[in-house]
């Protein structure tokens, strides 16, 4: 029972996370995805009503799942018939991304249901079987659920999202035939496996089902195969869906690069760039010999017109965290490619860039940041630490006395300004002090704009481009010095950007809002939005909690029902919260938000799963207390403390954490329903919270708050197992 348990848990969390990959081609699942919370209870509450706790009823249940595993793969299909975040991304109409999240949840929602009854029946057969304690089974789930984490991000980028996919209903599948019973059943289960195996095996599946899944918008791959564009490359790289295509005309080889279906980066192989552009500007200006860090290098753009015998660059260091798009042009591409990353004067950096250049004392002449688009989770979600005060401190640090840090975006990302308005108040602010001209160039035959750069110095007698320049570039005929077709049609104006007392730089206590998330959503909407998930959150939670009480008798004898539920919710609730937190201290310390979150769940799961184990009724008062003590010192220093230390701090956290919740259900193990109930609503709002906090108020709010949330779940569970309050109950909880 115990391996067919944690594979169960496996195969579920691993089919929850590669659904959640796909999905952040459309949406960010953390919109949504405490709104799935719900299913949890619902399911159990199916499972009471329908199914008696055997393991002949298990294993029925498990028919469930997989049907239900069938409709979300299913529903996975017709996501982008729902893509109204990333086709209205500056143009975001709240009622309109709700009813998306509420298409979403509703797609979805049957999965979660048939987890929650699975693993509600899991829990008490498990109990049962394994000493009669909650103590020993959760731990199961947990490991599981970390194992899953583990598994997506050694097998993605290997296998791809619909192997997979498939290898969760082999598990599952695997996992109904050790608790099988009658040859009838092994017969169908063999059968089964034999189909899933074939599926498995079957050559280009992932490319097929990919194909299948993605959208049609104007900025996908379908849109530009039909402009003549032919697919070279489709990989699962760490962070995202890596595409390459190519179209050959009479002016040369054009390749182009999508994230997660998103057109990113274009390149030609004889000058980088495809036609005249600001972008180039930065880099003719730089000077022979000079060394150049390129963030985000991506297909070598800006590294091939670097290696033009014009320029002259003496070392140039193409700096790019998507080991797949480096494999892909420096490997069966090369050639197309113009080996655009091999040469003396190249050199590679697979690695993040803000971390690269912490552990660096390397000083640049140029230090070059394109940004490009991004995926709809990057918005809210940043992949990374690269546009805060503090990061652009570090860019500034790196450069010579006369270098310079250039950014440069297409002007469609920053149809507002309000981009343009933050990195420039951000870099002549006090505590960065940068001297900066922003740019923006005009197409006047479309009449609309088309690039913003942004050149920043350390000091001001370091001269920077003339508007007078600028123009005159774009309109010098072809030459060695000026290669590509000169743009008559366009000018370039200056950007300015107004001083506002009231501004405040975005700093690493509050990354989220470094990237685009003010051009998506105001921070009213982000308010409006949080208030109306709670608000339905609480509705939901209150109709199941109001059923149960109905359908249901006293959880634990000496205890009122509304004490039990409330304890259970802060139990769900505390451990969300204190697991994201682990999560974004992390993130302070990896500067990327995916890693973040693989190894901190990581962690965090395995933890909690020990201190389940471990923890005695003896030792525990100790531990709150220790733990509890942590907490608050992790809060009151949040601003001072290094994230080693404050993950060091959160351990002991951890570890009391995973007690809470297998004390609570032994306690109530006659009828644990309300519990299991509780803890899923409680982790609804937990999520809830710990996603829209750091966005509105940064880390130091979810600091405080998640230590105020263990320390009442501490205070709550000594109170709620107190002998001098219940004689007896202390016995038989495990913390």
């Amino acid at each position: 029972m115990a391996a067919v348990l944690w594979l169960l848990s496996f195969a579920c969390v691993v089919f929850t996370i590669a659904v959640f990959r796909l999905l952040t081609f459309f949406i960010m699942p953390s919109l949504f995805f405490d709104l799935l919370f719900v299913g949890f209870p619902l399911g159990a509450m199916f499972g009471v009503r329908f199914f008696k706790i055997s393991e002949r009823s298990f294993f029925q249940t498990l028919y469930i799942l997989q049907v239900t595993m069938v409709i979300a793969v299913l529903a996975l299909l017709v996501c982008k018939h729902y893509d109204y975040l990333r086709a209205h991304m500056f143009d975001i109409e709240l009622s309109r991304l709700l009813l998306q999240m509420g298409v979403l949840s509703s797609l979805f929602l049957p999965f979660f249901c048939a987890y929650g009854l699975t693993e509600y029946l899991g829990y008490r057969l498990g109990c049962r079987g394994l000493g009669g304690r909650m103590a020993y089974v959760y731990p199961l789930y947990l490991v599981g659920a970390a194992s899953a984490y583990l598994f997506v991000e050694l097998s993605l980028s290997t296998i791809g999202v619909a192997r997979v996919l498939i290898l969760t209903f082999v598990f599952v599948a695997v996992g109904m035939a050790l608790l099988a019973s009658s040859w009838r059943a092994r017969s169908y289960l063999a059968i089964q496996l034999v189909c899933l195996l074939v599926l498995l095996f079957t050559p280009q599946i992932d490319r097929k089902f990919v194909d299948l899944y993605k959208g049609r918008s104007n900025q996908s791959t379908y849109f530009f195969a039909r402009e003549g564009y032919r697919p070279l490359v489709q990989e699962w790289g760490k962070y995202s869906l890596v595409e390459i295509m190519h179209r050959k005309n009479s002016k040369g080889d054009y390749y182009l690069g999508f994230y997660n279906d998103i057109f990113q980066w274009e390149y030609s192989p004889v000058h980088g760039f495809i036609t005249r552009s600001l972008g180039m500007v930065p880099l003719d200006r730089v000077g022979r010999g000079a060394k150049i860090a390129v963030i985000g290098s991506g297909g070598g753009r800006q590294v091939q017109y670097a290696k033009q015998s014009h320029v002259g660059a003496g070392e140039i260091v193409a700096i790019e965290i998507e080991s797949a798009v480096l494999n892909a042009v420096r490997g069966d591409l090369a050639t197309q490619f113009g080996r655009v990353y091999e040469g003396s004067r190249v050199r590679v950096v697979n690695q993040e860039a803000r971390g690269f250049m912490e552990s660096s004392q390397e000083k640049y002449d140029l230090v070059y940041l394109p940004s490009v688009g991004g995926y709809p989770q990057m918005m809210l979600e940043p992949g990374n630490m690269i546009r805060t005060e503090d990061a652009f401190r570090v860019l500034r640090d790196h450069l010579t006395d006369t270098g310079v840090l250039a950014i440069w975006y297409p002007a469609g990302l920053d149809q507002n300004g309000i981009l343009t308005s933050q990195y420039v108040r951000t870099l002549t602010g006090s505590a960065l002090a940068m001297h900066v001209r922003a740019y923006g160039s005009y197409d006047n035959q479309r009449g609309s704009s088309d690039e913003v750069l942004i050149l920043a110095v350390r000091d001001e007698s370091v001269a920077l481009p003339s508007l007078s320049e600028l123009q005159e570039f774009f309109h010098r005929p072809t030459s060695a010095n000026a290669p590509l077709a000169a743009r008559p049609n366009y000018s370039v104006v200056p950007i300015a950007v107004e001083s506002d007392p009231a501004f405040r730089p975005i700093t690493d206590a509050q990354p989220f809002l470094a990237g685009n998330v003010s051009n998506i959503l105001s921070m009213r909407q982000v308010y409006q939005l949080f208030g109306i998930v709670a608000l339905f959150l609480v509705i939901c939670g209150g109709a199941v909690l109001g059923k149960l009480k109905q359908i249901s008798h006293t959880p634990i004898p000496g205890r009122s029902f509304a004490q039990v539920v409330l304890f259970g919710a802060l139990i769900g609730a505390n451990f969300l919260v204190v697991e994201h937190l682990a999560i974004l201290v992390l993130f302070k310390r990896l500067y990327l938000f995916h890693d973040a979150v693989v190894l901190g769940a990581i962690g965090f799961l395995v933890v909690s799963s020990l201190g389940s184990i471990l923890i005695t009724p003896r030792l525990q008062p100790l531990l709150q207390v220790l733990s509890g003590l942590c907490v608050v010192l992790v809060w009151v220093f949040s601003a001072s403390l290094g994230p080693t230390v404050a993950l060091l701090l959160l351990l002991p956290a951890a570890f009391v954490t995973g007690s809470f919740f297998p004390a609570l259900f032994d306690a109530a193990a006659e009828n644990p329903l309300a519990v299991f109930a509780a803890d899923a609503v409680g982790a609804a709002a937990g999520s809830l919270t710990a996603f829209f906090l750091p966005i509105a108020f940064g880390f130091s709010a979810l600091h405080g708050l998640a230590a105020l949330l263990f320390l009442a779940t501490a205070f709550c569970c000594h109170w709620f197992f107190s002998s001098s309050r219940k004689p007896g109950v202390d016995s038989s909880a495990n913390g």
